[in-house]
């Protein structure tokens, strides 16, 4: 019985588009490489080594999708590597201890750091109650309902780095007058990191409480920063009567005009790799800056190496590829804007300056950009 990738003919029309590929030049990382080992794959199994070491490439890879995107064999390489994924942890989970930590702090208290879930809300309210009054009153508990849920995801909850973004998204849910609740303590990790792992079964199992959650809120929207939230949210929660959007889309949609950002830097939009080429969401962030009014330049359509886990299963890989895109882009003097908590920090983390988009209509909205 053939499989999808047996209609790779290994032309190589992934392998210059391979953000992995172009970071460090080697073959076996590049999409070409990983299926023509997965053809061969009864001479690699046996030759423990030479499985072992496929196993792990699985796992060297952002599943940015733009080999899927580029593929002239119409072969869909995103659902080869999940597949292969679960099958790797499956067959040899020794091998992938590196995960344990995260899917125990998972499976324990439903978030991939590790602490508190209480915490998903202290550490954010804390900052910025005093700016937004009333804002404590917005955290979601048993028996309050709102039209919309805002679901912000763990980095944003619990990472110090996206404060700015979370100040300026309450900002500007109280601008548009919206009636919204904001998850906390009640948040489950979305499953997405289980998810790309191949971990089915725990991810169905943090989706099931979201999914109680909201729907008990009687929410008509839930909104999230996150494309990779998104992703499961969308496609994944099985949510009934509930329309998941990024923020971009919402905001876009809530306002037919915004005042003018005052822009006194460069700017450039860096595409979310899952927002744009996963799910498809291109326009609304760019008919936001339309309506802002800005003037930037659009960076290529790339990877920045913080997806598909790889910041956690290969960081120095990771580091490679943001700093290979912040050089090739040119990027020093330049602000780079996005819409993904990731991006954000592989940005932040290769010293560049970055904002989301929502942090362009907050300071737009409160008289111009400081």
């Amino acid at each position: 019985m053939s499989s999808s990738y047996d209609k790779c003919v290994r032309c190589g029309s992934c392998v210059k588009f391979c953000p992995l590929f172009d970071a460090v030049g080697e073959e076996q990382f590049s999409p070409r490489g990983k299926i023509y080992l997965l053809q061969i794959m009864d001479q690699i199994e046996d030759d423990p080594e030479l499985a072992k070491e496929f196993r792990q490439l699985l796992f060297q890879c952002t599943l940015c999708g733009r080999c899927s995107e580029v593929c002239s064999s119409d072969v869909d390489l995103l659902k080869v590597w999940h597949e292969q994924r679960a099958k790797a942890v499956e067959m040899a989970p020794e091998e992938f201890d590196y995960l344990d930590a995260l899917r125990n702090s998972l499976a324990n208290v439903a978030n991939i750091y590790g602490l508190d879930p209480e915490d998903r809300a202290i550490y954010w309210l804390d900052e910025l109650e005093d700016d937004i009054p009333g804002l404590g009153d917005r955290v979601y508990e048993k028996g309050k309902t709102a039209d919309t849920m805002v679901f912000l995801g763990c980095l944003m909850s619990f990472r110090g780095s996206q404060m700015d973004v979370l100040r300026s998204l309450f900002t500007m849910l109280e601008e548009v007058g919206e009636d919204y609740l904001v998850m906390g303590a009640e948040e489950n990790c979305c499953g997405h990191p289980l998810y790309l792992m191949g971990d089915e079964k725990g991810a169905a199992e943090l989706r099931q409480h979201n999914k109680s959650v909201i729907e008990d809120a009687q929410a008509k929207k839930v909104v999230t920063c996150c494309p990779g939230c998104l992703i499961q949210l969308r496609e994944y929660h099985n949510l009934e009567k509930v329309e998941a959007l990024h923020h971009t889309q919402f905001f876009d949609q809530k306002m037919a005009s915004t005042p003018i950002y005052e822009q006194t830097e460069e700017l450039a939009y860096h595409d979310p790799c899952e927002l744009h080429r996963i799910l498809g969401i291109k326009t609304e962030p760019r008919s936001l800056l339309k309506k802002l009014g800005v003037k930037y330049r659009e960076m290529e359509a790339s990877c920045c190496g913080g997806g598909g886990l790889l910041r956690m299963t290969d960081p120095g890989l990771s580091d490679i590829i943001i700093q290979a895109r912040a050089a090739k882009e040119k990027l020093k003097d330049t602000v780079v804007v996005t819409a993904c908590p990731s991006c954000r920090e592989q940005l932040l983390a290769s010293e560049n300056r970055t904002k989301d988009i929502v942090e362009l209509l907050a300071d737009a909205s409160k008289g111009g950009a400081e």
